[in-house]
């Protein structure tokens, strides 16, 4: 199956793996998946608020930039890996690769994968949570209504649903929804960034935007000076920026991903860090009532209070900002369609291996769409599981989210830290960043060091069991089950797990030779 001209199918045969899916996806497609799944305007929406009430302004806008300029560092530590492996899994193959055969290595993959796998997941329910509030939120601006527990439970099942079944698709069909969703999050954006400050009664200053620290959270939550403030305030942009391995994950369906995958890493992240720095600015600038942000109609949802105010302030009504409200809806839908597309490929590539209970189940293609579609269905149903308890406690919920962000980032960080120890392991693909080794990877290893300790500070002091940081807990607590999983007597998986081992590799052709005297000096 496949085109056997293609490099990046030539490299994954010289990895030990078969063509199994159709390759479709190309640079812009690829980078469009990503993009949307990010989606500049879920983050900005869902958590403005996080990054307005620690510190302002100033916090938002600036932490925004600080937060690209490290995630671009890891995007291209990322996409230099990618290249020399272009594979779906993205983090646990590459670990799988750079770690070895050892026992210990076979552990280290096994872990990095099912943090992977419970990242993906739980990012998958907390986008359709988003969705649910969003339209939960829209209810209540509009007409006061506020959404039951089981009428918001309805509508993330919906949401999930409907994304699943889309997921379902076969590789062109996905690839058509990847570009569609950029298409809209672009044309959207560019609708609210042009409609908004025109229809605005009045602008905020640019002082304000840029300048203006709000440091009333520190003492109200008895934090210890503006600096730690700020630090809180940071996540605000962190969570826009989860998910660019996407087209790592897509490698198998990318022409040649070697070239075409690392390329949409960083195409994707620069597009979001530019649309996403204006949609912010714009979102700021156009803040009407800032006393109102926290205690408006829209309960602290900061985006819709924004349009809201606007439209209430030019024509004494507010329905035309809940009706540009949909257009961040459908953005943040199609964000979970495309997280539930990519979590589905790496629970598939994981099963490849051998990797999770009945993995024969989920490693299966579908013969029509050439797609995994059981391992789909899988992702859903335990994003709808996931979604029983965060409707009903809120530190459910933010213990969940805490796993998505530490989860993803630390299986990041494992192939990095083994590309920066065991470089000689590593053979250079056609995407190189050679004369910035061995810098790059340290300090894109040392950001996801520093955004993990962000996400680990407590948010109040002195610290209770109302106001605990789930984020170290919740790390901890799927390390210890994860490594119980390893050692159980009989059953456990250091009996069954092989990791690489069991792949049969072919004798070398002539494209791999070439890759051998290309190994990296860092």
């Amino acid at each position: 199956m496949g085109d056997h001209s293609d490099t990046g199918q030539i490299r994954l045969e010289e990895l030990g793996y078969k063509q199994e899916m159709s390759r479709r996806f190309g640079v812009i497609s690829s980078s469009s998946a990503s993009f949307s799944l990010m989606s500049f305007m879920t983050g900005i929406t869902g958590a403005l608020s996080i990054g307005y009430m620690n510190g302002g302004p100033l916090a938002a806008v600036w932490g925004w930039i600080i937060v690209s300029m490290g995630n671009l560092l890891v995007g291209l530590a990322m996409a230099e890996i990618a290249s020399s492996y272009p594979i779906a899994g993205g983090p646990y193959c590459w670990t799988l690769e750079l770690g070895g055969t050892s026992p210990f290595f076979t552990l280290v993959a096994w872990m990095t994968g099912w943090l992977n796998v419970l990242g993906q997941f739980t990012l998958t329910a907390s986008t359709a949570y988003l969705a649910a509030i969003h339209v939960s939120v829209m209810f209540v601006v509009s007409n006061g209504h506020q959404l039951t527990t089981f009428e918001l439970f309805l509508t993330y099942a919906i949401c999930l649903l409907v994304a699943g079944t889309i997921s379902c698709s076969s590789t062109r069909g996905i690839r058509l929804y990847a570009v569609y969703a950029a298409t809209f999050l672009v044309a959207g954006g560019a609708f609210i960034v042009a409609v908004l400050p025109m229809l605005a009664p009045t602008l905020q200053p640019a002082s304000y935007v840029f300048t203006y620290f709000d440091a009333s959270q520190r003492d109200a939550l008895g934090l210890p000076n503006d600096v730690y403030v700020f630090l809180l305030g940071l996540l605000m942009a962190q969570y826009s920026y989860v998910g660019y391995e996407m087209p790592a994950q897509i490698s198998e369906e990318t022409i040649r991903a070697d070239v075409n995958a690392p390329r949409a890493i960083i195409l994707s992240l620069l597009s979001t860090f530019f649309c996403g720095f204006v949609f912010l600015l714009v979102v700021l600038f156009c803040i009407q009532d800032a006393s109102l942000l926290e205690s408006g109609v829209a309960n602290g949802y900061i985006v819709v209070q924004v349009f809201y105010d606007v439209f209430k302030g030019r024509y004494g009504s507010g329905l035309g900002g809940i009706a540009l409200s949909g257009i961040p809806l459908f953005a943040i839908f199609n964000s979970t369609v495309l997280c539930m597309t990519n979590n589905a490929r790496m629970l598939w590539s994981f099963s490849r291996d051998g990797g999770v209970p009945l993995y024969r189940v989920w490693a299966a293609v579908n013969s029509r769409t050439k797609t995994p579609i059981n391992a789909t269905w899988a992702m859903t149903a335990l994003a709808f599981m996931l979604g029983i308890p965060i409707m009903f406690s809120t530190t459910a919920f933010t213990a969940m989210a805490s796993i998505c962000l530490t989860g993803l980032y630390t299986s990041y960080a494992v192939p990095i830290a083994l590309r920066i120890v065991y470089h000689e392991r590593f053979e250079v693909g056609p995407f190189k960043v050679a004369r910035l080794q061995p810098f790059l990877n340290i300090l894109a290893l040392l950001w996801i060091v520093f955004i993990a300790v962000c996400l680990s500070l407590p948010t109040e002091l002195p610290v209770t069991s109302h106001n605990l940081n789930w984020a170290p807990i919740s790390l901890g607590l799927v390390m210890v089950g994860v490594l119980i999983a390893w050692y159980l007597p009989t059953i456990g998986a250091r009996h069954w797990f092989r990791g690489k081992n069991h792949i049969q590799r072919p004798a070398a052709p002539e494209a791999s030779v070439s890759r051998q005297a290309t190994r990296s000096r860092y």
